[in-house]
């Protein structure tokens, strides 16, 4: 998959699309399930956060951008293209 930005990211968000990137060398996940949104490390399989309701899409695509994993907040993580690019799955 290509490298892509936050804002491509946010796109994708918008549109409902699930995603799952590593970073570090551990997996991440943002999917939704039951009516919510979900910020999942899936390395260890623990619910960092229930982000919004999935039909606020703006409000998931506010949140995520400023979410901190380890040092960068994930907009950053994506805008310096630090990401594992060959983990990133758009679902």
């Amino acid at each position: 998959m290509r490298r892509i930005v936050f804002h491509d990211l946010a796109d994708y968000l918008r549109h409902g699309r699930e995603i799952e990137f590593a970073y570090k060398g551990r997996q991440y996940s943002i999917t939704n399930h039951s009516g919510f949104w979900y910020l999942c490390d899936d390395t260890d399989h623990i619910l960092l956060e229930t982000v919004c309701r999935f039909e606020d899409k703006e409000a998931l695509v506010s949140r995520i951008a400023v979410i901190i994993i380890d040092d960068l907040t994930i907009e950053q993580m994506f805008d310096k293209q630090v990401y594992d690019t060959g983990k990133l799955s758009i679902i």
